[in-house]
């Protein structure tokens, strides 16, 4: 055992080494898995140290990884055999549920975590680092492509929380020689992707808005078995596919879109080694490779999931202090691949023994998208940050977002602009303002205040002679450079907006 971590260290102080993992907890993992401690026995009997680093990478980020499992149970805690993939839709997936409830009584979801330090066997880890490197020299789309990125978009045995499969065998399998030779002879891989994407395109698609609300995450015969999902699920079925074939991929994503009350977006994306060029796409839809548009502007942060532990997510294994949809999120901030970014310094008052965090307005309250922490700074340092958006420093306690200084907005400059120190205002008739959205808001649409949240006025289609015309409540009036909340009742559309001097609008 001795001398199995002290050969095990020295790959970990090596420049090839991207794992943030100390000594001491590196042997420790090894002294209480025995499994780990096999596949490191295994490649060291073959003297084969690529491999070794290969399984270093893996056992120093394994972390907290695991599978969640979702079930519906019942009393007696057994499986009614839930799949949201087995109803046409809501109506039909109630009145099922209804039915297996009347035979089987009150059912409960039941949640289970199983950590792969605990379930994954020293078999499976050497079959997936084997299969990785063989295919990462069959590959012509591997050719030059560095350990780093090796590591991060071939190698890892999972791509979220998926049960653990032989997915690189399940998906060759999956494939015709003639087609696999078709994908080898491509000369970019944009063209072999988009072969790739075109085939799986018949196999799996967009199952709707319903799927959104699911939290199992599934794995690759999961997914080729129920044919419909989310934009996650496209997205981890396309990584698993690309990666067992030798195309370095991975996915990106936004969890909210501006100031809209929309879900957030996943997308894959593959690196080009010739060009070392990332090439965004929507997997399995006509928005494929080389024809990418994110249709979401200046999204406030675009984020990158990632296999590595990364050293700034220090702090997101402390439950009690991180907000919910940030803890132990894995994932680097590539918002500047996207978007023109800034980065900012903003003052405070005092030094704060908490995280403060970078808050985006979604769906009627402040969303954080990140965090800065620092208790021995009197200042917040937040980088790569969008700009064009309206922001928020809070706080996040007791489960509830506090403010702790008022909104601003990050102009196309990448100056902060406060609300309270926006330039002169002046009375509007919103009726003449030439903006598409305001002009055709239906009835139930109204615009509130967006600091003290009092209605200012609403849409009247067409009431006491009057048609097509905003309507003032009271004696309050529109004014330019305020920020006003669009809300239209049908559609459930709330958005942020500003009139400018110029009768211009900007959304946020």
């Amino acid at each position: 055992m001795k001398n199995l971590i002290i050969f095990l260290l020295i790959f970990f102080i090596s420049p090839n080494c991207f794992c943030q993992q100390n000594k001491n907890t590196l042997k420790q993992t090894i002294k209480n898995y025995p499994e780990l401690e096999a596949v490191i026995k295994h490649y060291k009997k073959k003297d084969d140290n690529e491999k070794l680093k290969a399984v270093n990478f893996l056992i120093a980020n394994i972390g907290s990884k695991g599978s969640y499992m979702y079930d519906l149970v019942d009393s007696n805690e057994k499986s009614v055999g839930y799949n949201i993939s087995n109803f046409k839709d809501e109506m039909d997936e109630k009145k099922g549920l209804d039915s297996v409830a009347d035979v089987r009584g009150k059912l409960y979801k039941k949640e289970s975590f199983l950590p792969d330090l605990k379930n994954i066997t020293a078999q499976f880890l050497i079959d997936n680092i084997d299969k990785a490197f063989e295919i990462r020299e069959k590959s012509p789309f591997c050719k030059n492509l560095s350990d780093a990125d090796f590591y991060e978009y071939i190698l890892p045995y999972r791509v979220s929380t998926e049960k653990l499969e032989n997915w690189r065998t399940l998906v060759l399998n999956n494939f015709t020689k003639a087609q696999l030779d078709s994908i080898y002879n491509f000369s970019t891989v944009l063209a072999a992707t988009a072969y790739v994407n075109k085939i799986y395109e018949k196999r799996f698609s967009f199952g709707g808005n319903r799927y959104f609300k699911e939290k199992k995450v599934r794995s690759y015969s999961e997914l080729l078995k129920d044919k419909l999902g989310k934009c996650d699920d496209m997205c981890n079925l396309m990584v698993l596919v690309l990666r067992a074939l030798g195309i370095p991929s991975g996915s990106d994503y936004i969890r909210y879109k501006r100031a809209s009350n929309d879900v957030g977006h996943s997308w894959c994306f593959i690196l080009d080694t010739k060009t070392k060029h990332y090439y965004p796409f929507d997997p399995l839809s006509e928005n494929g490779p080389g024809f990418f548009n994110l249709p979401y502007k200046n999204a406030p942060l675009v984020s990158r999931n990632q296999f590595a532990i990364l050293s700034e997510n220090s702090i997101k294994n402390d439950q009690s202090i991180i907000y919910h949809d940030l803890f132990e999120d894995n994932s680097k901030t590539v918002t500047n691949e996207y978007f023109e970014t800034t980065d900012l310094v903003i003052p405070l008052n005092k030094k704060l023994q908490e995280p403060l965090y970078l808050s985006i307005w979604n769906n009627g309250w402040w969303k954080p998208i990140t965090y800065f922490y620092n208790p021995n700074q009197n200042i917040a340092i937040f980088e790569k940050v969008s700009k064009t958006n309206l922001y928020c420093l809070t706080k996040y306690k007791y489960r509830t977002v506090e403010e702790v200084k008022e909104p601003f907005i990050i102009d196309k400059f990448g100056e902060i602009i406060h609300i309270s120190s926006l330039p002169f205002k002046k009375d509007i008739n919103l009726n003449d303002v030439q903006n598409k959205e305001l002009k055709k808001a239906k009835n139930d649409t109204f615009i509130l205040d967006f600091v003290t949240n009092v209605e200012i006025c609403k849409r009247v289609i067409e009431e006491n002679d009057q048609k097509d015309q905003w309507i003032l409540s009271s004696n309050l009036n529109i004014r330019t450079n305020t920020l006003y909340h669009f809300i239209d009742k049908s559609t459930h559309i709330k958005k942020i907006f500003l009139i400018k001097n110029d009768g211009s609008v900007d959304w946020y």
